[in-house]
């Protein structure tokens, strides 16, 4: 089986003999021109990424610290048996028509030691024990 002569073909093995010909491998140093780019590039960025890190976290520690810490109660116990301002229990809503709870009244104080205690304190009330508070 002979293959009879194509043009094409042979146009496109003489332009493969040019190609090749034509083709030679880069000088040594102009590849490692190309290497020291390339790495001069990549540390360049590594450095920006790194100081925006750094400064990022620099500014939110910043703002963190900034602000004024919200106030802290006493750690230990309240000393009166009654609930700190901002626990008060909720108030206790009535249906309509019908009349408000009482009003608390006033605790009396107990009579310093050394005087006589069958008076209560003036503008104190004295309460019973069948009475609720």
């Amino acid at each position: 089986m002979s293959e009879t002569q194509d043009p094409l073909r042979s146009l496109f093995q003489q332009a493969a003999d040019v190609g090749r010909d034509g083709a030679l491998a880069a000088p040594v140093a102009e590849i490692a021109a190309r290497g020291r780019r390339v790495r001069r590039r990549r540390v360049a960025a590594l450095v920006t990424v790194a100081c925006l890190v750094a400064g990022g976290g620099g500014a939110t520690v910043a703002t963190l610290l900034s602000r004024t810490p919200a106030p802290v109660g006493p750690a230990g116990t309240p000393s009166s048996g009654r609930p700190s301002p901002d626990r008060q229990p909720s108030p206790v809503s009535t249906a309509p028509g019908s009349s408000a709870p009482p009003a608390p009244e006033s605790t009396v104080s107990s009579p310093p030691p050394g005087s006589t205690a069958s008076s209560p304190p003036p503008g104190a009330t004295r309460e019973t024990a069948t009475e609720p508070p």
